[in-house]
């Protein structure tokens, strides 16, 4: 597959456009300084989009990458090497309308731009997206669509797959011609260099330079064994590089390395990396004259380094010190203003350095009791952005089978986190299965904790992957601003969705709990063309969000409704629907089990709806008349197995019972649905 490379497309595609000195612009510069140690990932077509076009004749040019691969370090060196602007929209006033075309106005570089002689590249579509409204981001593509046609220079886009797929959808709606590159992770050489590369920049002794290479490959090497299913998705990821070149750099005798890897001292993973630094860290420690020789093994330990950073960054005041003399607490107070300040998981002010490290001080602050909801509110507050390695420290290393324990509350920022790894063409989806009221009192424990099921699926792997923890509906649970490919049953729970100026449904999503929380005032729900699950379900006993001021946006064709008290009233009328009641209470259990089966699949990869078998099987969904109604199901060819996974089919769902995916979502069964699930009674 072609690489797209800076020396061979884009120097050549932009050839010939002016240079500036400066632009005096909020956000927008003209960039003259090579990016430090940059190494160039691999930059190729993505062809997961039916209409996506050759880049060497594109009007617009999206570059995707899952989240920190190094989108901002490409774009500033293009910027470099080609004269093109650098648009940083994290920087920039919130997008709208004219945001471009006023920003080639205000800057003075509009004649240049109609005379073909400057482009632009802009850069954090994703936070650009979680800053505004549907409405103002697509008012900012229209302006966009306005000014690319008719150019032979693009405009090009850096954003999130998400974010990325998005505005595809939007822009090829007319006919520009519209190209997706990807980039992707480093292979192993190209690891190696960079982080090497980075390691030269960080450190200007070079007397241990060979030693330090040949350290830094050994733990690059080491990484990609440990992560062997993930292929360059992780020892190629730029921030794990980052964590290996601080390590060396952080390590006075490289060869030690080199001998404990050898000698198998340890497993190599990024936990391993963050947890030695902050151990060299805590070496500080050996240089103060304490009065108290003992205080220096119980001082600045790993744990006290994260809770004093932590406070630092979320504003609260420093932990106590633990009893001493009132010279080595000056001491020690003197120390610490100065190494904190300077902690390497900082970077230089109140924000972490790397997303590795923050994921490492986030994870820590979620499960403190001091931390927790002010590090959950920020990790929630920036899921546009989300972090793709907090889900790696927060999760520890368990033993196979066994099935984490994790709040309520907390569900929502490692399902975004998984997420945000995703690259076009990969899917997650999340399910939160919760216990179901029963007749017998001994299994009302039972009853309140819920299972929590992450899927990912690679586009170049057949089986997907699953993740598997438990939870409880005693908490609130939290799902961030943007729900997408969730399907949550909390009979007993609150649902949250926000912060955020929006709460953002992407089909399929299915949520049915006891009270319903929106934060934010305006809703939006949209679907993808691929998308054969299209459908958006929000049911509750209660509403208790905040005042939606609009009526609900529906972007493509996506079916939206919602069943509460008040639902009939605005700004939900046309989409309120009445769930079927049935007085027969085998009838009704039957008719959960039905919905409950045909509700769990979700679209595989390759566009079938499709489950995995010990899902479907599990006690949760065949207890009561459950295992019945799926022997039904499968006798009628509405479900088939085909090895490890089970596949619905919606055509032989509508000719044997009646009813759609969607009527089973809404909970609307007529008299035939209701006939055919009794044949499961008999």
């Amino acid at each position: 597959m072609e690489s797209y490379t800076i020396a061979d497309f884009w120097v050549p595609r932009f050839n010939g456009i002016k240079r500036y000195d400066n632009i005096d612009l909020r956000g927008w510069s003209s960039l003259t300084s090579n990016v430090a140690s940059f190494t160039e990932a691999p930059l190729e077509n993505n062809h997961q989009f039916e209409d996506n076009e050759n880049p060497e004749d594109a009007d617009i040019i999206l570059v995707s990458a899952p989240g920190a691969v190094g989108k901002t370090t490409l774009a500033r060196q293009i910027a470099v090497q080609t004269g093109a602007i650098y648009v940083d929209l994290a920087e920039a006033d919130a997008v709208g309308a004219n945001s471009v075309s006023g920003g080639l106005a205000k800057s003075g570089l509009y004649q240049d731009w109609a005379a073909q002689e400057t482009t632009v590249l802009i850069d954090g579509l994703d936070e650009a997206r979680l800053r505004v409204t549907q409405d103002s981001f697509e008012a900012f593509l229209e302006d966009i669509k306005q000014i690319a046609s008719t150019r032979k220079l693009p405009i090009v886009l850096f954003g999130r797959s998400g974010a990325v797929q998005d505005a595809f959808i939007f822009l090829i709606e007319d006919k520009l011609q519209i190209s997706v590159l990807e980039i992707g992770f480093y292979p192993e050489a190209k690891a190696i260099d960079y982080a090497y590369a980075l390691l030269r920049s960080l450190n200007e002794d070079d007397t241990h330079a060979d030693t330090e290479r040949q350290a830094v490959g050994l733990l690059v090497r080491k990484l990609r064994t440990e992560t062997r299913h993930d292929g360059d998705r992780f020892a190629g990821y730029a921030p794990v590089l980052n964590a290996v070149a601080e390590y060396v750099r952080r390590t006075s005798n490289p060869q030690s390395i080199i001998s404990d890897i050898n000698s198998g001292m340890q497993p190599i993973t990024i936990q391993s990396i963050v947890d030695d630094i902050l151990n060299r860290e805590k070496n500080k420690i050996r240089t103060v004259g304490f009065e108290d020789e003992s205080l220096k093994d119980k001082l600045y330990h790993p744990g006290e380094q994260l809770e004093r950073v932590s406070s630092k960054i979320f504003g609260l005041s420093d932990p106590d010190l633990p009893p001493m003399s009132p010279r080595d607490a000056e001491l020690y107070s003197n120390a610490l203003a100065e190494w904190v300040d300077e902690h390497p998981f900082l970077n230089g002010s109140k924000e972490p350095a790397t997303s590795v490290f923050a994921a490492a001080l986030f994870a820590r602050s979620m499960k403190s009791k001091r931390f927790s909801e002010l590090a959950t509110d920020r990790v929630l507050a920036e899921q546009g952005s989300a972090n793709p390695f907090l889900v790696e420290f927060y999760l520890p290393v368990h033993e196979p089978g066994s099935k984490m324990h994790i709040p309520a509350e907390h569900v929502g920022a490692i399902y975004a986190s998984i997420r945000a790894k995703l690259s076009l063409g990969d899917s997650a989806s999340l399910t939160v299965d919760g216990g179901e009221l029963s007749d017998n009192a001994g299994d009302e424990i039972e009853s309140l904790r819920s299972e929590v099921e992450i899927t990912l699926d690679r586009r170049d792997q057949d089986l997907p992957r699953t993740l598997t923890l438990s939870s409880d509906q005693t908490g609130v649970l939290r799902l961030g601003s943007v729900v997408q490919d969730v399907d949550v049953m909390v009979p007993y729970s609150t649902v949250e969705v926000g912060p955020g100026s929006e709460a953002h449904f992407v089909s399929p999503v299915n949520i049915q709990c006891k009270e319903i929380k929106l934060t934010s005032r305006k809703v939006l729900v949209e679907s993808f063309p691929e998308n054969n699950a299209s459908s958006v379900h929000l049911e509750a006993e209660i509403y208790a969000g905040a005042h939606i001021s609009t009526v609900p946006k529906i972007r493509g064709t996506c079916d939206f409704s919602v069943s509460w008290r008040g639902s009939e009233a605005y700004p939900w009328t046309s989409f309120s629907t009445t769930p079927t009641e049935v007085h027969d209470p085998r009838v009704n259990e039957a008719l959960r089990r039905f919905r409950r089966f045909v509700t769990a699949f979700r679209s595989h990869s390759k566009g079938s709806l499709k489950r995995y078998q010990p899902k479907i099987e599990h006690s949760r969904m065949t207890k009561g008349t459950g295992a019945a109604v799926l022997e039904l199901l499968k006798r009628e060819g509405i479900l088939s197995l085909s090895g490890k996974m089970y596949t619905l089919n919606p055509e032989v769902l509508g000719e044997k019972a009646g009813v759609s995916y969607n009527d089973c979502m809404k909970r609307r069964f007529g008299d035939e649905a209701i006939g055919f699930v009794s044949k499961a009674l008999s």
